[in-house]
């Protein structure tokens, strides 16, 4: 599993400061990609097990698409959001077709780089995910973009799909969780 240093120690990447210790352009690109990091590694994580990976495979390829991003093409995307969603989930896909388990339990590393503790599932959200699991491909798919609060064009542009596409699939997949997480009966007993 590849790594990348929590958020604060992103400075591995950049160029060493001058001779007097000073950088502008280091701490600039720093706090870009830091908030970047920040901003999306939960976000990421979450958005691949939203489409049926397990924590550590979702934290693991959201890891490979955030290194895919150095040292400088972070800065050149016009979409950073969308594109790192769209390569995390083929990075989670090709995982999936390798997939080995080990016949001994791999220890957590120390010094809290574990991104799995920055994601902690409530009852309700495992239950939800559970429901996910019992989609078909194309609804979860279009129930996980718009969860990550992606529009049905927005999704449609970054899958390559039409819109009508994106939106049928998704009105599918909202009708059965509703079915599935049995929010009709609330709603028709007026709870």
């Amino acid at each position: 599993m590849t790594e990348v240093p929590a958020p604060g120690t992103a400075a591995w990447f950049l160029p060493a400061p001058d001779r007097r210790g000073h950088d502008r352009t280091r701490s600039r690109d720093q706090d870009g990609f830091e908030a970047l990091y920040t901003g999306e590694m939960r976000a990421v994580t979450v958005f691949l097990m939203n489409l049926g990976a397990s924590v550590y495979e979702a934290a693991d390829a959201a890891h490979e698409a955030f290194l895919t991003l150095l040292p400088d093409k972070w800065r050149e995307l016009e979409h950073p959001r969308a594109w790192l969603r769209t390569v995390a989930y083929r990075t989670y896909l090709r995982q999936a077709t390798r997939l080995t388990h080990p016949l001994d339990s791999v220890p957590d590393r120390p010094g809290g780089t574990c991104p799995v503790d920055l994601v902690l599932l409530t009852e309700e959200q495992t239950t939800v995910l559970r429901a996910l699991g019992r989609l078909s491909p194309a609804e979860r798919e279009a129930m996980a973009w718009k969860l990550d609060g992606f529009t049905h064009e927005e999704t449609a542009r970054v899958l390559g799909k039409s819109p009508e596409a994106v939106r049928q699939a998704y009105v599918r997949a909202r009708k059965r969780l509703i079915t599935l997480l049995g929010l009709k009966r609330e709603a028709e007993s007026g709870e």
